[in-house]
């Protein structure tokens, strides 16, 4: 998509939030993972797009939105969501968030009563990566405060031995190396740490029951996660929740198995919002 100022929204705090506006219909919003970007989505949205209004978005201090210190929190994330849903005059959309941003997603239904939701997609997040609990495999679980520091500060001082690391534990092949790790790159050290350790402070296990428009939470077979956390999650939530399980792709199921993600979330979207 060629880049124009029709792409930048300012939040109310003065950051540039760049976002993507494709199609017509339905509006789908997808907001991308840690250090990630528009770019991951934009085969998933090109497709989608044949049939719905999908807005991907930068979030702040990634890809091409603003380089700051200010606001990498989970609450300032979700904010910018809303500020974003409002400057677009949004009715009615289903909001989906990938890894960390699972997090912000349930962040912006839990702290804005549901805001002009129509549904919501949890794709392969935990949300309380600290948590001691079965279901959590991330690798800072029960609290293991000192793995955390030594993984997440590589990024300021060896962010090459990081990329290596969490490329690996992601599953991303060799042929998408040289691109994420060019979008990668567009997110400072300094915003991505200070997110990801508010992410993983913080416990949204325990807000799913304030949510009740339909959810849906797409999880995946792999080193990351694991299928059990989206079962747990799905069974936490009041209202109607669906699970979708992808068993060849990992953590990049949108990538990998982009024909059936992109079925599955036309089913979600058109089993709650029908044509």
């Amino acid at each position: 998509m060629e880049v124009s100022q029709n792409n930048f929204f300012t939040t109310s705090d003065g950051i540039h939030l760049y976002y993507e506006d494709r199609g017509s219909g339905q509006t789908l919003v997808m907001i991308p993972g840690f250090l990630c970007t528009c770019k991951f989505f934009e085969k998933n949205a090109i497709a989608l797009s044949k049939k719905y209004r999908v807005i991907t978005i930068d979030p702040r201090g990634q890809g091409f939105s603003s380089k700051t210190a200010l606001g990498n929190n989970l609450k300032r994330h979700a904010l910018d969501i809303k500020e974003l849903v409002d400057h677009l005059s949004l009715d009615s959309f289903v909001l989906l968030g990938w890894s960390l941003a699972s997090s912000v997603v349930v962040t912006y239904a839990s702290n804005f009563s549901q805001h002009k939701l129509a549904g919501l997609v949890l794709m392969d997040g935990s949300l309380f990566p600290f948590s001691g609990d079965d279901w959590n495999h991330h690798r800072g679980k029960n609290y293991n405060v000192e793995n955390w520091h030594n993984v997440y500060m590589e990024l300021e001082t060896n962010r090459t031995n990081f990329n290596e690391k969490f490329f690996d534990r992601i599953g991303l092949q060799a042929e998408d190396r040289e691109w994420v790790t060019a979008e990668c790159a567009k997110t400072l050290s300094a915003s991505a740490i200070e997110l990801h350790y508010d992410f993983s402070h913080t416990n949204n296990v325990d807000t799913l029951h304030r949510i009740s428009v339909p959810t849906a939470f797409f999880g995946a077979q792999s080193k990351a996660y694991g299928l059990d956390m989206v079962e747990f999650f799905a069974s936490k939530v009041s209202g109607y929740s669906k699970v979708v399980k992808f068993y060849e792709s990992g953590h990049l199921m949108f990538m990998y198995e982009a024909d059936k993600f992109n079925r599955e979330l036309s089913d979600f979207i058109e089993e709650i919002h029908p044509i």
